[in-house]
Formats: structure tokens, sequence, C-alpha cells
């Protein structure tokens, strides 16, 4: 067993060597910046039986002087009570000819191909009909657009922070843009986006015909593809949305057990795009020989309880140690975050403590992702009256 042992640590060792590889700069590519100088956008929200919460988005569009006439609300029905909210606010309305497939790429894909055949834009929006934006959201990304970027995403914020649940589930993604995407950007390497809150040149869309990006993860799945293309992208954290979060666990892990099979299935579709540098060498490897080793080592002390009735102290001090770890992250990103993260003190605290559990229930979302032959999208019930004002 000891040999077995001495396998996870090395998978461990691995994974982490990987981590630090694919973040510190080597070889730093040259990013030469040619200023957008037209800035006509559209803004396309996928917005499938979104009447509950799709006004407050539209409003604040439209707060900020948004053209509302190339704001694009895709559903699957003219019947949908989201479609009597867009007229309200005079958006356009796109109903979906082959609503067969609900995965939100072949929303956008049809939708953007109907609008190829009729009208230019130079940049697309795409935003999630949950979420609201900042008043100064559209302004600051077309200042970013207008210095030559041609992909960038926005500061995600929580617009429902009701309990540590929701609250670690935006510390998440502030993990991801702090310790993936500033780096990525300094490194002039392509970012990964998040599903929402973001925009690509309209040159990309066109050479593209459409949004042919279908998995269960569009976003990584096009992030690879910008990456295969060294495309030039930003992580602007002075363009803020808010965006609604799980706030029970259960929803949680379903959500990211999606994400980590939707992960995997990008790869295996886009792996002959894949520009051979050192970050997509790596890819998600850290990640698997990194919890597959601290999954061996958990197993292997559980037998090691059951057959020679001890180890019970080391286990223990794996556990600490792997949440040590995660609680000193968390409190890096509150300490950086503190005057920006839409969490009151009290939430912080409870957050800081419950984070490093919550991060680690990722190891039942990698198995269950593994080990999954199909998974469908399920829609998330709406936290609406636990949103925050803004």
């Amino acid at each position: 067993m000891s040999y077995l042992f001495l396998f996870c640590y090395i998978l461990v060792t691995i994974g982490t060597i990987l981590f630090i590889l694919s973040s510190i700069n080597i070889n730093k590519k040259k990013l030469n910046l040619k200023g957008h100088k037209k800035s006509k956008y559209a803004i396309l929200i996928p917005a499938r039986d979104e009447s509950m919460v799709i006004e407050k988005l539209l409003k604040s569009i439209k707060d900020q002087n948004g053209d509302m006439q190339s704001t694009y609300i895709i559903v699957e029905d003219k019947k949908d009570k989201t479609c009597e909210i867009a007229n309200k606010y005079d958006a356009k309305i796109y109903v979906r000819k082959k609503p067969i497939k609900s995965r939100k790429g072949y929303a956008l894909d049809e939708c953007i191909k109907d609008i190829l055949k009729k009208k230019h834009y130079d940049l697309y929006f795409i935003i999630d009909a949950d979420n609201v934006l900042d008043k100064n959201f559209i302004n600051s990304m077309l200042s970013v657009w207008q210095k030559g970027y041609d992909v960038a995403t926005g500061y995600r914020n929580i617009l429902n922070p009701v309990n540590s649940v929701s609250g670690c589930s935006i510390i998440m993604f502030s993990l991801l843009n702090y310790f993936v995407n500033k780096a990525k950007e300094k490194n002039n390497e392509s970012i990964v986006l998040t599903g929402t809150g973001f925009y690509i040149s309209g040159e990309i869309i066109e050479s593209l015909g459409g949004f042919p990006f279908h998995s269960l993860t569009e976003d990584y799945e096009l992030s690879m593809y910008l990456s295969s293309l060294n495309i030039s992208s930003c992580y602007n954290t002075d363009a803020i949305f808010y965006d609604e979060q799980p706030v029970s666990l259960n929803s949680s892990i379903k959500q990211r057990t999606r994400w980590i099979k939707g992960l995997i299935e990008s790869r295996k579709k886009r792996k002959k795009e894949i520009k051979i540098n050192l970050y997509n060498r790596i890819g998600i490897w850290h990640l698997i020989t990194f919890f597959s080793g601290i999954i061996g080592l958990i197993i292997l002390n559980i037998l090691t309880i059951f057959i020679y009735n001890k180890g019970y102290l080391f286990l223990i001090l794996i556990l600490f140690t792997i949440y040590l770890i995660l609680f000193l992250l968390t409190l890096i990103i509150l300490i950086k975050e503190k005057n920006i993260i839409n969490l009151d003190k009290k939430l912080m605290i409870k957050c800081l403590f419950f984070n490093p559990i919550f991060l680690i229930t990722f190891i039942i979302c990698f198995i269950k992702g593994i080990l999954s032959k199909d998974m469908t999208w399920h829609k998330i019930k709406h936290d609406c009256k636990h949103h925050k004002n803004l």
C-alpha cells in the first residue's frame, strides 16, 4: 500500500507543478493592438422562460443608453411571457425556428446566423437573462474595445448574496479571474470566458458564420478556439455585472458537475484546433492529476483505518492541509476585492470559513462528471426575492 501512497503523492506534486507552469510567464507573446474605430454593437440575451428576471436586465441596459433596437431576446416560443416584457422595452425578439436542441450555444448560433443575413455589428455582447448591468458596464467595455481588444469579459458580481452557497459561488469566479485570467492577460494569452458578461468581435463572428460552440460549456469551447488563434482579450474589472448564483449546495453541485462534463466534452471536440503552447498542452491535466492524487490519498487513508485501525491523524492532517490552503486563497481574494464584491462583512466571514468546504465538493462534481455518460441542461430556479437592490 505504501507504493500506492507514493503514487498519489506524485500525482499531487505533478498537478501542482503543472498549475504553476500554466500560470507563469515563460514565453510572453507580443500583443500589437490596433484600435477599433467603429463600435456598433448588438446585445444577445438567451431568454427561454425568463420572464421572472429579465426586466431588471432590460432596465439596466436602457438606463445606460443601451440600443434596445440592437438588443435581441432569444426565446423558443412566441407565447413565452418573456416576450411581453421585451416588447415593453422595445427590444427585438428572436423566436427560434428549430428549438429542438435547448443548449445556449444552439440558441446563439441560430439567432446570429439570422442577424448576419441582414446586418453587420462590430461587436456582440452575450448576457444571461438573470444578469443586471452596472450603469457604466457598456461604456467601460466599449472603451476596452476601442483600445483594440477583440474579446473582453467584465467583473462578475453577485445579485443574490443570501447565504454561504451563493457567496462562495461568486468567490469561485473571483478566484478564477484573479489567479487565471489576470495572469493570462498579463502574459498576453487569451482569457477564459465564463458564460456571460463578455463581448466578442463581429469580425470573428462573421468569419465563423455564426456561433458554432454547442457543448455543455459553450463558453469554455469558445475560449479554446480563441486561444488557438491567440485572439487579443481583456479582463475588464471596471465593467461590473451582477449575476444570480445557486443558493443550495445541491443545485451548485449539479451546475458544477455539468461544467466538468462540458469541459471534457469541449476538449474532445476542439482537440485538433488547440494551438500547441504550454497552457493548452497542460489544459485540465493539472486538475485531473491533482484531484486524482487527493482522492486517492483520502481513499487509501480510509482503507488504512478500516484494515489496520490506524492512520486517523494522517487523514486529519491531509484534510486540514487542503482546508488551510483553500482558506488562505479565499482570504486573499476577499482582501483584494473587499471593496467591490457585493458581500457584507458578516457573509464574508461565513464564506471565508465555508468556501474551502465548498471548493472541496468539486471532488464530487469531478467524479460525477467523469462517470456520467450524458448530461442535459437543467433550469435552476430563480431566487428573485433575495435579489439585492442596486
